[in-house]
């Protein structure tokens, strides 16, 4: 089986190289994820309606500092095997609502990548698979669970190393499904390096995504976790 591009595009893989200039940090509104999710949220990920692998993330605080740990993994069936694996391991750490640091683990059906960000004051340094790179303005990394992810025009990406551009447009509200129902969502619209429709609710707990896959299949993160009390149609 030829090597599928699906889990790139869930992680928001991208190949553009960074361009930036000095610049103050943007200043994006950050919710605990504790008082949204609690130490846990999960997704189930889907391809054309299958379920082909999971998503999840827990949450918790050492000291003044809080720890986000996230696993996906994927596997598509061909006949009888395996015919696709992919693996995904990250642990970020904030503090003072800013990302310090993080470290990344990508096996895509084999081939290995990992991914280095530390913060030091303004400064970051990134390590990837193609070498390293010193920004002087602190980016967030492709980390859907905060909505501050969709509300600035660069990103770190934690498979590549590299920044990725992109753009957003607010979408209007939508009623999305989730394993518990229908919940009401604000939708927003990813292009450039990432192109997505995502979803998040009215107080920025992440809801799922959706995209379409370079075979022409469609790929969607469907929240199994998400508050019962939110899903309805209000």
């Amino acid at each position: 089986m030829s090597r599928t591009p699906i889990a790139s595009l869930i992680l928001c893989l991208g190949t553009s190289l960074p361009a930036f200039a000095n610049a103050q940090e943007p200043q994006q509104a950050f919710v605990d994820p504790l008082a949204l999710y609690g130490p846990r949220v999960a997704y189930d990920i889907l391809r054309d309606g299958e379920k082909v692998g999971d998503h999840q993330i827990t949450f918790s605080r050492q000291g003044e500092a809080l720890v986000a740990e996230t696993s996906a993994t994927i596997e598509i069936p061909f006949l009888f095997l395996t015919g696709y694996r992919f693996d995904y391991q990250s642990t970020s750490v904030w503090e003072d609502n800013r990302l310090t640091s993080l470290t990344a683990r990508t096996d895509d059906d084999g081939e290995l990548s990992e991914v280095s960000i530390i913060r030091d004051d303004q400064d970051m340094s990134i390590t990837g698979p193609t070498g390293t790179l010193e920004l002087e303005r602190p980016l967030l990394p492709t980390e859907h669970w905060s909505q501050s992810f969709v509300e600035d025009q660069q990103v770190l990406n934690t498979i590549t190393g590299h920044v990725n551009n992109i753009t957003t447009t607010t979408i209007g509200s939508a009623f999305v499904p989730a394993a518990n129902g229908i919940i009401r969502a604000n939708r927003y619209r990813l292009d450039g390096d990432i192109r997505l429709e995502t979803w998040y609710d009215p107080v920025g707990r992440w809801l799922g995504m959706r995209f379409a896959g370079e075979d022409g299949s469609t790929i969607e993160y469907r929240c199994r976790t998400c508050p019962a009390q939110l899903a309805r149609a209000e």
